[in-house]
């Protein structure tokens, strides 16, 4: 085949395959457009997922009748002009691809009107392919919809995920931009439903505890550096808050990092961040955190990949050490004045009543717990010796260690058990039984308990209902993101609901969207915790169990 120049309409698909992945690379997009013109109220629709259609309306500017067709053009952009200008970028958009790679792959229609105009102009567009035109009355700013998206593409349709995956992606996209930019109000809503709002006060509180939950802002610290490292004449600043180490998911997905307003995904930042909670948190464990950086334009690289995802810095550790620096000052300082949480333990990685107090935890982090399971004989194990046997022998129980190990004597000698992970498999198992027979049983609430759920959780809740249910769950929608508890499982014992509910989800979220995976985050957050004192009666009584259960490992 000979060489030759690609067709027009080729080159806008390519170029629309590497900036829009999914409905929320559209949605990415036609948010920073809305930013970079000035808006202050952002709403975003979506339906199935955005598959059928997203639509983001602004009030921002607006774009000049004598524009809008160049706008849908490849490199037509009013944020750039001279190539030095790349390496001192100010705006969210900078190429002049977004427009035309949406276009290019979708049926597009925008209807805008600059504020220096009397009338607007409505544009349609099929595959890229301009339309019909037509003058409309319209406030100042754009209204851009976006229907059929991938529809001349059907590899790239075939490979988005589920419905409630593409909304989840959608949620975060805008709850970024939502913490970015708190003086803008951001609404989203999902096939009709109001999914997140945010109401531009310009208070970063206000977003985060929206985006993570009131219950987890309450255990979120504010994080703020004035005497981070300068770079030349102009300092680099760090503001936004983190989570207090009691707060915290299994993965890194409530990692949030914006570098001069932009949402960026850069390993360094993130590893920053852990390390100033090392011996703080469990293997496995992560924090929450929504933290902004300001330094110079020219500073940071945002030219980097085709999303504006990834971003390089001049002087990487000088970034890493500000991070770790503010953090750990911000963790210090509430271990020092007394920070307003029950109690936590790095060890078994989760709250409880109990615990360890926060400071005396922190100073002994450090220290290794030598109990890897929660029984084992006191010697030590020859790489001969014979393979333990799936059932306790007969125990009988001495007393308790440390307010988390139960001492107890048998044929092998003594044995120390865990006594969080010991009763958390006697429910673990008792709620496979009860999952086996048709469901665990529950108890109705003297009165129905509301709660509040990040926005993304009640969307995952709303999809696992059915498990929820066969736990012993009756909830009950209340208005945006709130439910209602109107019966609980029988083996919970006066935890909140909505702390119970959000644990089950995490575990979900990460581990898989399984019965037997809400089992064990319900026997997780239901059972014994360390640092609990025992009666004589309750060890016996636990020890008992433990020698019937038939995988008592």
């Amino acid at each position: 085949m000979p060489i030759a120049m690609l067709a027009e309409e080729v080159v806008d698909r390519i170029a629309a395959g590497e900036a829009i992945e999914r409905p929320a690379s559209v949605v990415k997009e036609l948010i920073e457009n809305a930013i970079d013109a000035a808006a202050t109220a952002i709403h975003i629709e979506t339906e199935a997922g955005g598959r059928k259609l997203l639509r983001v309306s602004d009030n921002g500017s607006g774009i000049r009748r004598g524009e809008i067709e160049l706008a849908f053009k490849r490199h037509a952009t009013s944020k750039l002009r001279h190539a030095e200008e790349l390496t001192a970028i100010r705006s969210l958009g900078f190429r002049g691809e977004a427009l035309a790679s949406i276009a290019a792959v979708s049926q597009t229609t925008i209807i805008t009107r600059h504020r220096d105009e009397k009338m607007g102009l409505r544009l349609q567009l099929q595959a890229g392919v301009l339309g019909r035109q037509q003058p409309v009355g319209a406030p100042a700013g754009s209204v851009i919809t976006i229907e059929n998206l991938f529809f001349n593409t059907p590899a790239r349709l075939k490979f988005l995920k589920t419905d409630h995956t593409e909304k989840r992606q959608i949620y975060w996209v805008v709850a970024r931009y939502a913490l970015a930019y708190p003086q803008i109000a951001f609404a989203l809503l999902n096939d009709g439903r109001e999914r997140f709002r945010s109401s531009g006060s310009g208070q970063l509180a206000d977003v985060v505890a929206r985006v993570f939950g009131l219950r987890e802002f309450k255990h979120m610290l504010p994080v703020w550096s004035d005497e981070a490292p300068r770079l030349g004449r102009v300092a680099l600043g760090i503001s936004g808050f983190a989570s207090l180490p009691q707060l915290h998911r299994a993965s890194r997905d409530r990692i949030n990092f914006f570098v001069n307003g932009r949402a960026v995904q850069d390993s360094a930042l993130t590893h920053a961040l852990t390390q100033a909670y090392a011996g703080l948190l469990s293997p496995g464990a992560y924090p929450l955190a929504a933290l902004m950086l300001t330094m110079p334009p020219d500073f940071v690289d945002v030219n980097v990949h085709p999303t504006k995802a990834e971003v390089r810095f001049r002087d990487q550790q000088l970034v890493f050490r500000a991070v770790q620096s503010a953090v750990r000052a911000a963790l210090q300082a509430a271990a020092e004045h007394g920070a307003d949480v029950d109690s936590w333990a790095v060890a078994g990685g989760r709250s409880g009543r109990g615990s360890p107090p926060l400071e005396a935890s922190w100073r002994h982090s450090s220290v290794e717990d030598p109990f890897n399971s929660y029984a084992q004989d006191n010697m030590p194990e020859r790489a001969d010796a014979p393979l333990r046997p799936r059932t306790l022998p007969p125990l009988r129980v001495l007393g308790q260690a440390g307010a988390a190990y139960i001492i107890a004597e048998g044929p092998a000698g003594l044995y120390l058990v865990d006594q969080n992970a010991a009763h958390e498999r006697l429910l673990y198992q008792q709620l496979r039984r009860d999952l086996e027979n048709g469901g665990a049983p529950s108890q109705a609430t003297a009165e129905s308990q509301s709660f509040v759920l990040a926005a993304d959780d009640a969307a995952l809740l709303d999809e696992t209902a059915g498990l929820f249910a066969q736990l012993g769950f009756e909830l009950e929608g209340f208005g945006p993101n709130t439910f209602l508890a109107r019966a609980l499982p029988n083996l919970l014992c006066g935890q909140a609901p909505g702390d119970v509910i959000t644990h089950i989800l995490s575990r979900l979220r990460n581990k898989g969207k399984t019965a037997q995976c809400a089992a064990l985050a319900l026997a997780e957050i239901a059972a014994t915790k360390r640092g609990q004192m025992l009666q004589i009666d309750d060890m016996r009584a636990l020890i008992a169990e433990l020698e019937r259960c038939p995988e008592p490992h």
